[in-house]
C-alpha cells in the first residue's frame, strides 16, 4: 500500500570528503597557459551593491547556486579570518618563515591596507585555496598599489590560475579607486610582460606602515626621496670644507705691512752651480673617471637593480 505522504526528493550526488585545501609544492612556476576549453570559463563573484562598505571596501557576494559555487574569486582574509592558517602554509611553501610570524603578517591585512587576496573556488567542503597577493600602497604615488607574495598552489599550477589572480588584484584595485599596479620580480618579468606590465624605475612600498603612519610622513622620511637630499647635502659640505680659512693672527689684509715677528727671516740659500735637473717626459693624464651618475636600462634580459640580497631584480607596472 502506498505512503500517503509527499513525495520524497530525489537524493543528490553526495559530498566529496577530501581535503579542501591542497598542499603546495615548494616549487613551479605561475604558469599562464589557457583554461581547459572543455569546462566553463571562471567568472568573477560580483559585489553587492546593496551591502554596506567598510572603510572604502565592498562585502563580496558568495554564489548561491551550484553553478555559481564553481566560480573562481579573490577574498580579502580579514573577511576570511578561517583562511589564516591554510594561507600561511602557502606563502610559506614559496618563501620560508615560521607559521606563527606568517600569521600574524596576514593578519595586518585590513580595508586601508595592505590588503592580502586568497583566490578560491567553490563553496563549503568543495572550496580549494588556489593562491594569495598582498597589495599595499606607493609612497608618494596615491594612485598606485604594489603587489607582492604572488603564489599560487603547487598543485594547481600550469591551469592559468596565475593570470587569473593578477586579474582578480588588479579589479580590486581599480575597484578601490587605483589605476596602476606596481611589482617585483626576479625571474617572472615575461610572465608579467605577457599580462600587459611594463620594465619601470623602482618605487617604495609602504606596507604595513600605512595602516598608522600618514602617508605625509613616510614620504618625508622616504630613503628613496632622502638619497637626492642628502648627495646635494654631501656636495655643499665638500665646498665648504675646501674654503678653510687661515689661523687667527697670522692674516694679512691687502695693502698692510705683514706682521712683527719676534725672529728675523733665515738667510736665503746660497746660489748652487750645479747644473738643474731635465724636465720629466712628458707623460699624458690618466682618463678621466667614469661619471657617477649612468644611464640606467632596463630590459626584459637584463637589470642593473639588484635586491638587498645583491640578486638582479626587475622592476614592472601596468596602468588600466
Amino acid at each position: 500500500m502506498s505512503s500517503t505522504g509527499g513525495p520524497r526528493p530525489p537524493s543528490g550526488p553526495r559530498r566529496s570528503s577530501t581535503s579542501t585545501i591542497s598542499h603546495p609544492e615548494a616549487d613551479g612556476e605561475l604558469g599562464f597557459a589557457p583554461r581547459p576549453a572543455g569546462g566553463r570559463p571562471a567568472q568573477r563573484a560580483e559585489r553587492a551593491r546593496d551591502i554596506p562598505t567598510l572603510g572604502g571596501e565592498a562585502q563580496w557576494k558568495l554564489p548561491t547556486d551550484s553553478e555559481q559555487a564553481k566560480e573562481i574569486r579573490a577574498v580579502p582574509i580579514h573577511q576570511r579570518p578561517d583562511l589564516l592558517v591554510p594561507c600561511a602554509d602557502l606563502v610559506n611553501s614559496e618563501w620560508r618563515r615560521s607559521r606563527a610570524a606568517r600569521v600574524h603578517s596576514l593578519r595586518k591585512s585590513c580595508p586601508d591596507f595592505p590588503v592580502c587576496l586568497v583566490l578560491l573556488r567553490g563553496l563549503g567542503e568543495t572550496e580549494r585555496l588556489l593562491g594569495h597577493a598582498r597589495l599595499s600602497r606607493v609612497v608618494g604615488h596615491a594612485g598606485s598599489l604594489f603587489v607582492e607574495s604572488v603564489v599560487v598552489s603547487g598543485a594547481e599550477r600550469g591551469r592559468g590560475y596565475g593570470r587569473t589572480l593578477m586579474e582578480e588584484a588588479e579589479q580590486y584595485a581599480k575597484s578601490r579607486g587605483f589605476a596602476r599596479m606596481c611589482l617585483t620580480t626576479h625571474d617572472k618579468q615575461r610572465f608579467y610582460a605577457h599580462l600587459g606590465y611594463a620594465l619601470c624605475t623602482p618605487v617604495q612600498s609602504a606596507g604595513a606602515m600605512a595602516a598608522f603612519v600618514p602617508m605625509e610622513m613616510l614620504l618625508r622620511f622616504s630613503g628613496m626621496q632622502s638619497e637626492g637630499e642628502e648627495e646635494e647635502e654631501a656636495k655643499t659640505q665638500t665646498r665648504t670644507t675646501m674654503k678653510v680659512p687661515a689661523p687667527q693672527g697670522s692674516v694679512c689684509v691687502a695693502g698692510s705691512p705683514p706682521p712683527h715677528s719676534l725672529h728675523p727671516p733665515p738667510p736665503p740659500p746660497p746660489p748652487s752651480f750645479l747644473p738643474s735637473p731635465p724636465p720629466p717626459p712628458c707623460v699624458p693624464p690618466p682618463p678621466p673617471p667614469p661619471s657617477a651618475v649612468q644611464l640606467v636600462v632596463q630590459t626584459l634580459d637584463e637589470t642593473p637593480y639588484r635586491d638587498a640580497k645583491g640578486v638582479p631584480i626587475y622592476w614592472m607596472h601596468k596602468d588600466f
